[in-house]
């Protein structure tokens, strides 16, 4: 059984739980109040357990259903896309410190969230842009947004797993994008030696990904206790990461490594999200592979 289905009944058991203490706790403690306030608490409370109830079931359907739980993750990206996010001043950024250019392989880029920071570059430097996304609904996605944004380079989707061995030919790409795809995957190192192996001497790997909190912090069990097992499902595969320890020990010795701590203007709903990391990596000529 896959993880996240795994994941799924977690989440649905705390929401139902909780639902139904809410219910349960109401009566105890407005049992010596008025009949006015008495009604009034037992209708809030009833629509915040119907909503948590509601939240229950629908990532149990989520959970098990995975067309549509893919489907439905494409239309929420989509949705994001369609609005400045306060995010991209750093995406922009760090995309235009990897000096896109040449051959150039992305790795989950979703419906093309990247894209938009592409618009102020001279993208006839670009000869091709090769794409890595298993969930094929974005295909047709990428196209309309590279079309949106009047980019001429060829795109190539594959509609496979990062972690695929087979995915490129040894050193045949200039720059390698990574970009909130990391915590999704099912092996981060996996990824990782197949952005070194595509890549040649000298070329890019340009990363900028959500990180767990530090250990022990409120927000690191808010992320763990909470979050985690809903992200999963809504994020469709989505996790919490160390990924700073990860790509600092995995990539350290054979690329020239710059890579940056910092938290992401998030609204507050989002603070969860906040802890990020972003850098780019030269791998070194003469670097002996994992």
């Amino acid at each position: 059984m896959c993880s996240t289905c795994l994941s799924i009944p977690t989440a649905t058991i705390k929401l139902l739980a909780t639902s139904l203490a809410l219910l349960y706790g109401q009566r105890s403690l407005t049992s010596n109040s008025t009949k006015c306030t008495r009604y009034l608490s037992f209708i809030i409370t009833l629509l915040l357990s119907l909503l948590l109830s509601s939240l229950a079931i629908f990532l149990s359907v989520l959970s098990f259903n995975p067309d549509f739980r893919a489907r439905n993750f494409v239309n929420l990206c989509v949705s994001q896309n369609l609005k400045a996010s306060p995010l991209d001043e750093h995406r922009c950024g760090i995309l235009q410190s990897g000096n896109l250019s040449g051959k150039v392989l992305e790795f989950g880029p979703g419906p093309g969230t990247n894209f938009k920071c592409l618009e102020n570059i001279t993208t006839s430097t670009i000869e091709k842009y090769v794409v890595v996304e298993p969930n094929t609904y974005f295909e047709e996605k990428l196209e309309e947004e590279k079309k949106k944004r009047g980019l001429d380079f060829p795109l190539e989707f594959m509609g496979i797993k990062g972690e695929n061995i087979d995915i490129v030919e040894e050193g045949t790409f200039d720059v390698v994008v990574l970009t909130h795809v990391l915590c999704s995957v099912d092996s981060v190192e996996d990824v990782l030696s197949n952005a070194e192996e595509a890549l040649k001497p000298g070329g890019r790997l340009v990363f900028m990904e959500h990180v767990l909190a530090e250990e022990g912090s409120v927000l690191y069990h808010f992320q763990t206790q909470f979050i985690a097992p809903v992200l999963q499902i809504v994020g469709n595969g989505c996790k919490f990461e160390k990924l700073h320890e990860v790509v600092e020990r995995y990539l350290g010795d054979r690329f020239d490594l710059e890579i940056t701590d910092f938290d992401a203007p998030m609204p507050k709903f989002m603070a969860f999200v906040r802890p990020h990391i972003k850098g780019v990596a030269v791998k070194k000529s003469g670097a002996v592979e994992h």
